[in-house]
């Protein structure tokens, strides 16, 4: 039963103190880590040595993404099983019910859906480790690169993934995802109404495994009464949400959302969708 969460964070962002406030309120240990924890990281660097770029996003993005997991692996004691989570989330009291709960050794992530089916990735926003299960995802990773140094196998990979998407990259969410197939880890997929807790797997994103959000401004569709948030489901179905993750354009309206200043989200939203939709007009 997760209690320890591992954030890792290197950038200045008004949205952090707000989260580990409530995460700590709801009686978690909360644990930042940063690049301090890579100096002599032996591990980090083999990955480093081996790394090659396929991505529109920028290589630092990419890497710094890849760095949490290296980061975290350096300071963890035990096996106990910990939360590891971006700190660009939402939480609210339902949260807590997390700490009672045990995964018995299954990795919880949240796997990407559109139109067509899965994305083939899974977002490490809010997903459940233990030891053993981040050293084996280090471990492939590495495997993964070091076998790529030679034969650039994964540009076809990325190639395949520019076809289907515009925006695309081979990320630490591609890497959890084909780690999930290759070795058979038991997986539990938390972007899914059959998983009890209600963690979104962005508010931009309105397909889940086996449902689909309603929507309103380009975002999940709802309801906030005091610290619930309720999502609703074009099934019928309503969810309780424990966690929601403030992606991308969101980011900026984070803190205000903690500050319970919901008007100015609501305003954010249309403005933002506002934009978006331009932008895409323009585009096409």
């Amino acid at each position: 039963m997760p209690q320890n969460i591992f954030v890792f964070e290197t950038r200045e962002v008004n949205y952090l103190k707000p989260y580990l406030d409530k995460a700590k309120s709801l009686g978690f240990n909360v644990t930042v880590t940063d690049n301090s924890h890579l100096k002599g990281n032996k591990l980090f660097k083999e990955f480093i040595d081996v790394y090659k770029h396929y991505s529109v996003n920028p290589p630092e993005f990419e890497i710094a993404c890849f760095a949490r997991y290296f980061a975290i692996a350096s300071i963890l004691k035990n096996d106990d099983p910990f939360l590891l989570t971006d700190t660009d989330v939402y939480i609210t009291k339902a949260f807590r019910d997390l700490q009672g709960h045990n995964f018995k050794g299954k990795f919880v992530g949240s796997e990407g859906f559109d139109e067509r089916g899965s994305q083939g990735q899974i977002s490490p926003h809010c997903t459940a480790w233990n030891r053993s299960l981040l050293f084996d995802f280090i471990n492939f990773t590495l495997s993964t690169y070091k076998k790529n140094h030679e034969n650039d196998f994964l540009e076809s990979y990325y190639q395949s993934q520019t076809e289907k998407y515009t925006y695309t990259s081979v990320s630490d969410m591609n890497l959890i995802y084909l780690w999930i197939q290759a070795n058979n880890i038991p997986y539990v997929n938390s972007n899914s109404t059959k998983f009890e807790f209600g963690i979104d797997h962005n508010i931009s994103t309105v397909i889940c495994d086996d449902d689909e959000f309603k929507s309103f401004a380009g975002r999940k569709y709802f309801k906030i009464r005091g610290d619930k948030i309720t999502c609703f489901l074009k099934s019928g179905k309503k969810q309780d949400m424990a966690l929601l993750h403030f992606q991308g354009p969101y980011k900026p309206i984070l803190r205000r959302f903690y500050l319970g200043r919901y008007p100015k989200f609501l305003y954010y939203s249309i403005r933002n969708n506002y934009r978006m939709s331009k932008a895409s007009s323009k585009v096409k």
